[in-house]
């Protein structure tokens, strides 16, 4: 199997296993595809909540001035008389009032009124009239659940809060009504029959205002949030079920009565969305929105209640705006973890639902979007299979860094205009693709061209190594006939040279000849195909291909002869022998490749070129040359242009018929040409 495909076979086995953590879904993904939504936020930071809702905050101020809570209900009676003559559009307490406040006067007037006898008081006497109209006027000065239930019903625009206990399970069976319905059950549907389908929350028990207060109130509202596993608060639950009927929250009903809309309008589509009017609330197959929170705890306006109270807040800050009355102070523990704060308090997660409302300002997460996931999934393994086999680790590294980054770019804009991407399963399937192919190219890409630099970096220049890592089928067994220039150098007389200067001498000062020359080879991209003894042999044009590879040749040729005279100059003036040598050059068409064993690797050329090449090298011993350097007529005529040579005549080398015409190669034409 090609290295190409084995490649695509890790992008489909990373596709499966993505898709098999996608159905599955395991909680801590969840977790991580959360916090990554929570990160938008900060991403985008604080925006304008607009000026149509305010709270009124029960606040440390508040507290200080006021006293502890819970505050006596006439303390209420008296905001919301304040808020109502303010023009408050609506009224929402975010205070639950589920019990009846008894206070010490009314517990001191009913031990009277039960222990009238032991007190030797007859009712008709004129002493017991007037105890009885005495404790009368005190019973209805304390009952501050009278003066609030007055002042809500005399205000005519007081939403009021419900609260249900969750039910942890899902009843896959649709609910049937059962039992008497609270006030402001919703009365309106789409798609009924689908209620059991897209199931809302659902409520084992409900916690009401006291009867006289549910009574006096507008409407009632739920407050009840249903918070994620990691205990973070991101949707709004529009309805509760309960006991087969549905309830809206709180900020579903202020922004209701806020915007007049009346209750057979407040329309529910069971998974699709929630119609307040004209305006429609894209709800998830749980009836649940999500909260585009403005910002952190603060955002909102806040109005101590307090200073409603003494009339420190002009009323131009309340009118004709819904007003929410809750806590903000942490010592009433109304508080809740979102995305863009550890400690927003309960009444502003209101406040953003009926700003969302007001506004049309929604997130969405259709159905369809897990379409999208899925062709990330599907997308991002396969372009990564296409693309990191043509780059380096590092390289490929970076390069998956900039596709996530873009991928991170693009969902954030999606997310700006309120649509929900996911990131998580994609992204996976972005990081294991990049770890699988990468961890292949170590074990074996990467591995062949390490073997490539260490077999060629001392024979070719780093030029040619990069190029041989890039295209490493230029060494695969076998040969191929191509158009090269080959040359060969050698020691005059090196067998005489030897016997008079001992061993120790003689390899030093060939190891120093052999790599200047070598280093002139290399200069002009030509490859060391091997040292024959005190030989050289050098290609030129291969591996890599060279266009001009005749012309290189013989600018190396005349580098190794200068690099020589600079060498006997100085071993004349150290005292040291000095030797000759002669260069032959020859262009044509050789097989070259790896032409070595299964055991050994041996990349070199082969064939009546080559052999050419090396009895031109022998010709330096008949011929009488001033640059020891003889050229064949093929290597003449592919650089003439460049070269200044001096005709030698045709001559019959060893090993063949016909005669050959041969040229002393005498210097360049241009001296620049003797760059690289």
């Amino acid at each position: 199997m090609s290295p190409r495909r084995r490649v695509y076979l890790i992008a489909a086995g990373v596709i499966a296993l993505t898709f098999a953590l996608f159905f599955w879904a395991p909680g801590f993904l969840k977790t991580v595809e959360t916090k990554l939504y929570d990160l938008h936020f900060t991403i985008r930071g604080v925006r304008s909540p607009g000026d149509q809702v305010v709270i009124a905050a029960i606040d440390e101020k508040s507290l200080a001035s006021i006293g502890r809570w819970p505050w006596p209900r006439s303390v209420l009676a008296q905001l919301i008389r304040t808020l109502s003559q303010g023009g408050a559009r609506v009224i929402a307490l975010d205070i639950l009032l589920s019990e009846p406040e008894v206070s010490g006067e009314i517990r001191a007037a009913e031990y009277l009124a039960e222990h009238w006898s032991d007190l030797g008081l007859s009712a008709t006497s004129p002493q017991g009239r007037a105890l009885r109209e005495a404790l009368d006027g005190l019973t209805r000065k304390a009952d501050h659940d009278g003066q609030l239930e007055e002042a809500v019903r005399q205000s005519g625009r007081v939403v009021l809060p419900l609260v249900f206990e969750i039910r942890p399970q899902i009843s896959d069976v649709p609910p049937v009504p059962s039992g008497a319905a609270l006030k402001s059950a919703l009365i309106s549907f789409r798609h009924y029959e689908e209620r059991g389908r897209y199931p809302p929350p659902s409520a084992s028990r409900a916690g009401s205002p006291i009867p006289r207060l549910a009574a006096a109130a507008r409407d009632l509202g739920h407050v009840t949030m249903v918070a994620d596993d990691d205990g973070t608060t991101r949707w709004e639950a529009l309805v509760f079920e309960y006991r087969g009927y549905y309830y809206p929250s709180l900020a579903v009903q202020a922004v209701r009565l806020a915007t007049g809309v009346e209750a057979d309008k407040l329309t529910l589509d069971f998974g699709r969305d929630l119609a307040v009017g004209a305006t429609s609330i894209p709800v998830d197959p749980r009836d649940r929105m999500l909260v585009d929170y403005a910002g952190p705890g603060g955002t909102f306006p806040q109005l101590p209640v307090v200073d409603l109270l003494t009339g420190k807040v002009a009323m131009e800050a309340i009118r004709d705006r819904i007003v929410f009355v809750g806590g903000t102070a942490a010592g009433i523990y109304d508080l809740r973890v979102t995305p863009m704060s550890p400690i927003l308090p309960g009444v502003e997660k209101h406040a953003n639902v009926a700003a969302n409302i007001l506004s049309r300002q929604f997130l969405r997460r259709p159905d369809w979007v897990e379409l999208v996931e899925a062709a990330g999934i599907l997308f991002w393994p396969l372009f990564l299979a296409w693309l990191l086999p043509r780059l380096r680790p590092m390289v490929s590294l970076g390069s998956v860094l900039v596709c996530w980054g873009a991928f991170f770019a693009a969902v954030h804009l999606t997310f700006r205009a309120g649509l929900w991407l996911p990131l998580v399963y994609p992204s996976l399937a972005m990081g294991l693709t990049f770890v699988g192919i990468t961890v292949y190219q170590l074990l074996t890409e990467e591995r062949q061209r390490l073997w490539i630099k260490r077999a060629f970096q001392r024979f070719v220049s780093p030029e040619v190594v990069e190029r041989l890592v890039e295209n490493p089928a230029a060494l695969q067994f076998g040969g191929e006939v191509r158009s090269l220039t080959v040359l060969f150098s050698d020691i005059r007389d090196f067998t005489g040279y030897t016997e008079r200067h001992p061993p120790q001498e003689v390899v030093q000062i060939l190891r120093e000849y052999l790599t200047r020359m070598v280093d002139q080879v290399i200069a002009q991209q030509g490859t060391l195909d091997k040292f024959i003894g005190d030989a050289v042999m050098a290609i030129f044009g291969a591996p890599v291909p060279l266009p001009d590879h005749a012309e290189r040749a013989c600018r190396a040729a005349l580098a190794m002869i200068a690099e020589l005279d600079t060498l006997q100059a100085r071993w004349t003036a150290e005292g040291r022998e000095p030797f000759r040598i002669g260069i032959g050059i020859n262009s044509g068409d050789m097989v070259v490749g790896n032409l070595g064993s299964e055991q050994l690797f041996d990349y070199t050329v082969v064939g009546d070129g080559v052999n050419l090449g090396a009895r031109l090298e022998s010709l330096n011993k008949e011929y009488q040359t001033k640059v020891p350097i003889i050229i064949s007529e093929s290597t003449y005529e592919a650089a003439k242009d460049h070269l200044e040579v001096r005709r030698l005549g045709e001559v019959i080398v060893k090993g063949k018929t016909r005669p050959v015409v041969v040229y002393e190669l005498q210097g360049l034409k241009s001296p620049q040409a003797l760059g690289p």
